[in-house]
């Protein structure tokens, strides 16, 4: 089942091709074969790439060693079939992060969209990135800092963007976004019958001659969960990040986020955490605050260091039910990027994470800290 899955994947996207070709609309394949080998010092998942730290069995660390290619990734960009007034574009995406074994793997979608490009307003109809926190850090390791500092993920959704010029090169752009919530708690999203809502608003203009962003986004949205007691309730999830790219030369630049809200869980805060039960029937948010921040250096053509961390926070209250929970979760990463020819390029990355479990029992909370130091060593062809 799984080649044969993998076999219709690659077939559809070949007929796609060809079809949209004879209909006047230009394909451009894209994307890269990329091997990850990691060596780890402690258990973490999910191996092949790290979110969070495991609890040492026995109170001891065991080491662990994963080589992979599921980050290979598949695309097509589509452009044309449009009119005067309409540009027309869309993308298809895949990597193979969908589960199967690790030498047989599922592919998944990672994007899938249109774009309608108007004088007035640009609409994207698909799923794709979330229009909250853009940006992501430069790691090897797959993830890039969710759940230590970094949000958002990808789901469907209906985006309307605009861009303002405002003189001298620079413009605002604003953006805004009604998407499914993608909710794994009991009655998730869906049953509260209402999209989520995301939008941004950010500055761009250029600083000796290099783009420079700064952006202020924000979701509102609600999900239905059941607790211990059978008890239906309807919960907020919010936030309100802050992105900034910033270029510091020819040589040096800076970017970062920060965030901050509630009920986070699948927009990867609060390490995952979105609701808390108290094993009384009550329900509630649980908040947290994150950041992340990253320097990259350029030395040399075909040379790129980057060094940076992040860091998530949730707040545990003694009134949760009695369990384990995530308290903290932090990353600090160092890697260097060679590009060994225009198509090659081979990264190693050195990353320490350490995670903090609160375990919650009466009135009384304990915490608990675990470490893993990892090396990962990175083959890319891109194409």
């Amino acid at each position: 089942m799984t080649r044969r899955f993998q076999a219709i994947a690659v077939v559809a996207l070949i007929l796609v091709a060809a079809v949209t070709a004879n209909a006047g609309v230009s394909v451009t394949p894209y994307g890269y074969v990329k091997l990850d080998a990691s060596f780890d010092s402690a258990l973490t998942n999910d191996g092949n790439y790290v979110y969070y730290v495991e609890p040492y069995a026995d109170g001891e660390e065991e080491d662990e060693f994963n080589m992979t290619a599921k980050q290979t990734r598949l695309g097509l960009k589509f452009d044309g079939g449009g009119t005067d007034d309409i540009a027309l574009s869309g993308v298809i995406e895949l990597d193979f992060y969908g589960g199967g074994g690790e030498n047989k793997p599922l592919p998944v979608f990672r994007k899938a969209y249109m774009l309608m490009r108007t004088e007035h307003v640009d609409i994207l109809a698909g799923q794709t990135s979330d229009v909250i926190s853009p940006i992501v850090p430069t790691t090897l390791n797959y993830i890039v800092l969710w759940k230590s500092g970094n949000i958002g993920y990808r789901r469907p959704q209906i985006r309307l963007s605009k861009f303002v010029p405002v003189g001298g090169g620079s413009k605002l752009k604003f953006e805004a976004a009604a998407t499914r919530s993608m909710g794994h708690d009991a009655g998730g999203g869906e049953a509260v019958g209402t999209p989520a809502f995301q939008g941004r608003f950010s500055y761009g203009t250029e600083i000796m001659g290099y783009p420079a962003v700064v952006g202020v986004s924000g979701l509102m949205g609600k999900e239905e969960a059941i607790s211990s007691c059978a008890t239906a309730c309807e919960l907020d999830q919010s936030v309100v990040a802050v992105d900034v790219s910033l270029p510091l030369g020819d040589m040096f630049s800076v970017k970062g986020q920060y965030f901050t809200g509630k009920n986070l869980s699948n927009y990867l805060g609060a390490v995952g955490q979105g609701i808390a039960d108290d094993g009384a029937g009550g329900l509630s948010e649980i908040e947290a605050a994150g950041w992340w921040a990253q320097l990259t250096v350029k030395p040399a053509k075909g040379w790129q260091f980057n060094v940076g961390a992040g860091s998530d926070d949730p707040e545990i209250e003694v009134s949760y039910e009695d369990g384990d929970y995530f308290d903290k979760n932090t990353t600090y990463f160092g890697n260097v990027l060679w590009t060994v020819a225009p198509a090659a390029v081979v990264g190693v990355e050195y990353a320490m994470f350490e995670t903090e479990y609160s375990t919650v029992l009466g009135t009384d909370i304990t915490t608990e800290s675990y470490e893993s130091s990892r090396v990962q060593l990175s083959f890319m062809y891109k194409f």
